[in-house]
């Protein structure tokens, strides 16, 4: 299969990539990527109205294709609340003066309670500010707009009145990420 334009091969809930010197080495799962079957362990996680599948550190969710084909569809991991550290060459960017860690599909913030220190689960707010995008971002072209987005965040470039540019964090382009009021 192929996703993010890189191609692997998945058995019993395991994905793999061939290696530059020949075999293959197991790798983690590329969410979004859609699999025919549940590994024979997976467990059904409760999650609101939907039905996650868990097997190991994998997560999956029943779905039909185009075809009306049930598949298996490799979701994010769900977000740790709390982390003690951010692993090494973890994405980040700042914001309106806080430093935005992305782990494992997930926004972490630095936090300082009562002597504790980690990391906490948070994204930026609309409005948020910064002068640098983070190296990932890919753009999105929406009603003659160029946006900035990286995974779940968007940005629009924006000049001052002094013709500075920086980036403002926007809600999705297409409205998608609005809550609706009854």
């Amino acid at each position: 299969m192929v996703a993010d334009g890189k191609t692997y091969y998945y058995e019993g809930g395991s994905f793999w990539q061939q290696a530059s010197g020949g075999g293959y080495v197991a790798v983690q799962a590329p969410a979004g990527a859609e699999v025919s079957s549940l590994p024979e362990d997976a467990s059904p996680q409760i999650e609101g109205e939907v039905t996650v599948y868990q097997y190991d550190d994998l997560f999956l969710s029943k779905d039909t294709n185009d075809s009306g084909k049930t598949i298996y569809r490799v979701e994010p991991q769900p977000p740790e609340e709390e982390l003690d550290s951010i692993p090494p060459g973890s994405p980040s960017f700042d914001a309106d003066n806080e430093t935005y860690y992305y782990v494992n599909y997930n926004f972490y913030v630095g936090f300082e309670e009562n002597g504790k220190t980690g990391f906490v689960n948070g994204e930026p707010e609309v409005g948020a500010q910064t002068d640098k995008l983070p190296d990932e971002v890919t753009t999105v072209e929406e009603g003659g707009v160029t946006y900035y987005q990286f995974d779940s965040v968007f940005f629009e470039e924006v000049e001052d009145d002094n013709g500075d540019t920086f980036y403002e964090v926007t809600g999705s382009p297409d409205g998608s990420d609005q809550e609706v009021e009854n």
